[in-house]
């Protein structure tokens, strides 16, 4: 009579062995099914992040502006913007993990650094990725350096992430419209 031990030691050296050995093609001579490629595109899309729902969509003030002004052109010509009320839009590309007192928005080529007006509102921490308007004045041009204040730059998204931001937009009110 063999032992239940002896069984279970030679039960796994037969999973051991099987699991080194190489696998047996096998001849398919079929076109792919259409769930076959279902779960291929679904596969190649699982890499694209998704993005978190938002609770709320408008933080601050309301926006009032209808037209908008591509950062691109603010980007141009920031000081014909200066401390003027515009509105415009951009994909969130970073955000204060402390507080949410600031955001990012943007492309690689055009950035701006977005500060909500005096801490009276904060955006949502997981906003990364989604599409924001803003409203509210251009009060600077320079590189992102000292824009941080309480956080210092390395945790401000800044050089340090990546991203250096063109434009800093002090914000009244920013909707997300996704």
């Amino acid at each position: 009579m063999v032992s239940a031990r002896f069984r279970i030691v030679a039960l796994t050296l037969v999973g051991l062995l099987a699991c080194g050995s190489e696998p047996q093609p096998q001849a398919t001579t079929a076109a792919p099914s259409a769930t076959t490629q279902v779960v291929a595109a679904t596969a190649k899309n699982a890499d694209a992040p998704t993005l978190s729902p938002l609770p709320e969509k408008k933080f601050g003030a309301a926006i009032t502006e209808n037209a908008d002004t591509p950062l691109e052109d603010i980007v141009r010509d920031p000081g014909s913007f200066k401390d003027k009320t515009l509105r415009t839009t951009g994909v969130v590309t970073a955000v204060c993990q402390h507080m949410g007192c600031w955001m990012e928005i943007g492309d690689a080529e055009k950035k701006a650094h977005i500060k909500m007006a005096g801490h009276s509102f904060f955006v949502p921490k997981n906003a990364s990725g989604h599409h924001a308007i803003v409203q509210g004045k251009l009060t600077g041009a320079d590189p992102l350096a000292s824009a941080c204040g309480h956080e210092g730059a390395d945790s401000c998204g800044g050089e340090a992430n990546g991203v250096v931001a063109k434009l800093e937009i002090e914000a009244a009110g920013v909707e997300f419209i996704d």
